[in-house]
């Protein structure tokens, strides 16, 4: 994503997140600041700072498609903890999040298996 599509990205949830009563203008200013300078997603920032929940966030964040991370959190399968470490992982390596999180033995193969076969919506039922 170029930067001024990123930038614009991050400044639309953060209004949500402001329209919602989670962050404060002044929280989203010093938020969008550290996510310039650490390269973190606004949310990711937001919760850092405890400022936010992971659920207030999912609930602000538009909804495209449910990632393998937030599946296998919402199943309880792995940590809020784990997912971050993965994800700093993944970013530094770029491998698989599913493969670290394997390698890592947090969770078995046939659960990452079944998770990535198995359509979002019936996952929740």
């Amino acid at each position: 994503m170029k930067e001024s599509a990123h930038h614009f990205a991050s400044s639309l949830i953060g209004q949500r997140l402001i329209e919602a009563g989670y962050l404060t203008e002044a929280q989203l200013r010093e938020a969008l600041e550290a996510q310039e300078k650490t390269g973190l997603l606004l949310g990711e920032v937001c919760m850092l700072k405890g400022w936010l929940s992971y659920s207030q966030l999912k609930e602000c964040l538009p909804q495209l498609r449910t990632r393998l991370g937030e599946k296998l959190l919402a199943l309880g399968y792995i940590t809020m903890e784990q997912l971050w470490l993965a994800i700093l992982e993944q970013r530094q390596t770029g491998h698989k999040l599913g493969e670290i999180l394997v390698r890592r033995g947090w969770i078995d193969r046939s659960v990452l298996d079944f998770v990535l076969a198995t359509p979002a919506h019936k996952l929740d039922s």
